[in-house]
């Protein structure tokens, strides 16, 4: 069983490697998206400069307004579609070019005297003669910007008509141009700025300028020049680079791997399993000696150096503890005395000095334990995490004596080392009991009830493991006993895993924790104190602070048992929550 429960869990090492990786992998896509998306603006404004001033350019200086206007409307008649269809019919683009060197569009011929022109004069005034002049012109602006096609064309009423193309067939010219998306707000011959868009597969960066003239006593757009540079390596050279970043992290990541993995089992992994394996051997000994006390020579200046002091500390009492209580076991006074001490030991682990935290009025906080026997198997703690985190707990071993004094201690030690460490009071509790599990050849448990509170935002993380639920007072000003469901012993399961559960504290809210001593507190008769009562002496006086809640209790706790015999620890702890700000 205790093979598999290895198997199961996650180390400190793997999660700690994961927590790097994540991390650079986080940094390492951030830093990617920023450079993309810097490199993609200052590809994009440079090509958007380059197409706008060539449409710019090519409205300005390669077209004739007036032309244009007569080009447009000598096209959209029924004549020439009726010519434009014949070609399209005959696959003939010479239909369009004969007709078009019969046609004037400037001129009336019977005033003109064209008929007394040769055939060179007269195509030389043809609409042919016009038509291929801007045709030319168009050419000449493609080359010279480097244009992957430059063209007018005419918009009325959001449709797309083709007028001038040097890359299309004459029978293009009056046809509909397929509407596109990024296109369709614009309605008429207006200015359109560069845009980006994928067209038949490609990818294109057009820009349009109008093309304007006086048309009859005002100012208008007549048309429309659009001119298209060629997007496509530039795309590719955006797809190359994301790949590039991609191999980037994944070299990243696998360096990150290897140099995690050796410094975690140097720094971290291999000294934690020496403590363990120390603290294991000397926990599996019948008897305490002081050769069996953890001598690994931990150098770290850190949380496991400490932990390491702790443990030996502790080994140290506990064989101190032992051999006192042995040497006085036949002497009633100096076991007396002995358990005395034991009890100073057990105390002096437990928080004892209120306010615990005089500069922090986000709470207000109140414990106390009072042992049935000089030592007990009760135990509270709590401790700020970080500044904004405090985590509180109170817990009861099964037994009574030094065993459970010790099991206390070690169980205290445990909870709160590993609370340090990080995680959320479920996976914490998970964590320990699956430690207390390992070689618990006493069979003995641990009820704990924990929580972690968000001092910012009143939020209390908790996890119940096997422990009395907590009464809670919260708007109403009435304390209630919750409901809440637990989870098995600390110590009984080693494969428990425990649920974490959410309170929402606001400000004057106030969480009563105990143990079952309170509750089952018996008079001389035999009657038990039970929840009902303690309910209603949660709710007896409107109590100013914890403290005062807690005595509340107890003189209740008293008055109930009249003198009666204390059989079990009674211990209890308030926490009040006033929030940032609210202190008044």
């Amino acid at each position: 069983m205790e093979n598999e429960q290895k198997r199961r869990r996650i180390s400190i090492g793997l999660k700690l490697n994961i927590l790097v990786i994540t991390s650079i992998l986080i940094v390492s896509i951030g830093l990617i998206v920023i450079s993309y998306t810097i490199y993609s603006n200052e590809v994009e404004s440079l090509y958007f400069d380059k197409v706008e001033r060539a449409a710019s350019a090519v409205s300005e200086g390669y077209v004739s307004f007036d032309d244009i206007q007569y080009l447009w409307e000598t096209f959209n008649t029924d004549e020439f579609r009726e010519v434009r269809q014949r070609a399209i019919e005959a696959d003939d683009d010479e239909i369009i070019k004969d007709w078009m060197r019969n046609t004037y569009p400037k001129r009336d011929p019977m005033t003109q005297g064209i008929e007394n022109m040769t055939e060179e004069e007269k195509e030389s005034l043809s609409l042919y003669n016009d038509y291929y002049f801007f045709n030319n012109n168009l050419r000449g602006a493609k080359e010279t910007f480097g244009l992957k096609s430059v063209y007018i064309q005419y918009v009325e009423d959001g449709v797309t008509y083709n007028l001038i193309d040097p890359d299309e067939s004459l029978r293009n010219i009056g046809t509909i141009e397929p509407p596109i998306e990024e296109f369709a707000k614009y309605k008429g011959n207006e200015r359109i700025p560069a845009t980006i868009y994928q067209y038949n597969g490609e990818w294109l960066c057009t820009a349009c300028e109008k093309i304007e003239a006086f048309v009859g006593d005002k100012f208008e757009s007549v048309a429309q020049v659009g001119v298209d540079i060629d997007m496509n390596d530039v795309v590719a050279e955006r797809y190359t680079f994301i790949l590039n970043s991609a191999l980037f992290i994944i070299v990243l990541i696998i360096l990150t791997i290897i140099a995690s993995m050796f410094m975690t089992r140097k720094f971290i992994t291999k000294p934690i399993k020496q403590l363990s394996d120390s603290a294991t051997g000397f926990a599996k000994n019948d008897v305490f000696a002081k050769e069996d006390v953890i001598k690994h020579p931990v150098q770290s200046n850190d949380e496991i150096g400490d932990l390491y002091q702790d443990i030996q500390s502790m080994q140290m009492r506990i064989i101190d503890s032992a051999d006192k209580l042995e040497r006085i076991t036949s002497e009633r006074e100096r076991v007396k005395t002995e358990l005395r001490m034991a009890s100073d030991i057990q105390n002096s682990m437990l928080p004892s000095e209120f306010p615990p935290f005089p500069d922090r009025n986000e709470f207000e906080l109140y414990a106390n334990m009072d042992p049935a026997k000089e030592v007990g198997g009760d135990f509270y703690d709590f401790f700020l995490i970080d500044d904004n985190h405090l985590c509180i707990l109170i817990a009861d071993v099964s037994g009574k004596g030094v065993p459970a004094s010790l099991f206390m201690m070690s169980s205290k030690i445990l909870i709160k080392y590993r609370a340090e460490s990080g995680g959320s009071p479920g996976e914490i509790l998970t964590d320990v009991n699956c430690e207390i599990s390992k070689g618990n050849k006493s069979f003995m448990f641990v009820t704990v009830w924990m929580g972690i509170l968000d001092i910012a935002s009143g939020v209390i993380t908790y996890a119940n493991a096997g422990h009395e639920p907590p009464a809670i007072m919260t708007g109403n000003g009435k304390f209630a006993i919750s409901k809440e469901k637990h989870g098995a012993l600390l110590g009984a399961f080693g494969k428990e895993v425990y649920t974490d559960n959410e309170l929402q504290l606001e400000s004057g809210d106030t969480i009563f924790l105990y143990t079952d001593g309170v509750v089952e507190a018996n008079n001389s008769i035999g009657d038990m104190y039970e929840m009902e009562r303690l309910e209603n002496a949660l709710n007896k006086v409107p109590y100013k602070s914890p403290e005062d809640v807690i005595n509340g209790v107890r003189e209740d706790v008293n008055e109930f048992v009249n003198g009666a015999e204390q059989f079990d620890d009674i211990t209890m702890l308030c926490l009040k929550y006033i929030g940032k700000g609210k202190e008044d």
